[in-house]
């Protein structure tokens, strides 16, 4: 049932919890893609902290891994996540600007490999990376 179900093609319908702009309580990032690269800008509010003024762990991670699946399907072609590693190197700050980038880094037939990583907008601080392998849905 799960072969069946990767082999539909997927759809969006706007209401991401990462980029959809229809979500009301969602990310709503924007991505850009130039040289290769998926990017995007951003800024949390409080709604999204784990422990008091820092970005919840796994919103850092949902944010890397959405910006590696937007490099994969807009490079590459349909995709789905099948593996996700995150490391982190500083804790991001609730209202601290921050730029997320994503990247194609290999590809084979049935499959791709993509990086990102957070960087603090004025100081260029490394916040986090991360590593994704996807299944292409071809």
């Amino acid at each position: 049932m799960a072969g069946k179900q990767l082999k539909k093609k997927l759809s969006d319908d706007r209401y991401c919890f990462a980029c959809g702009p229809l979500n009301p309580i969602g990310l709503r990032m924007e991505v850009s893609f130039r040289d290769n690269k998926a990017s995007s800008r951003l800024t949390l509010k409080r709604e999204f902290q784990g422990w008091n003024d820092i970005v919840h762990g796994g919103v850092v991670a949902t944010i890397l891994d959405e910006i590696m699946a937007h490099a994969v399907m807009h490079y590459v072609g349909q995709a789905v996540t099948t593996s996700l590693q995150i490391t982190y190197r500083a804790p991001l700050h609730v209202a601290e600007e921050f730029e997320v980038m994503g990247y194609v880094v290999e590809q084979k037939s049935r499959a791709a490999v993509a990086k990102a990583e957070i960087r603090l907008t004025n100081s260029k601080k490394v916040i986090a990376r991360g590593e994704s392998k996807f299944i292409l849905l071809r």
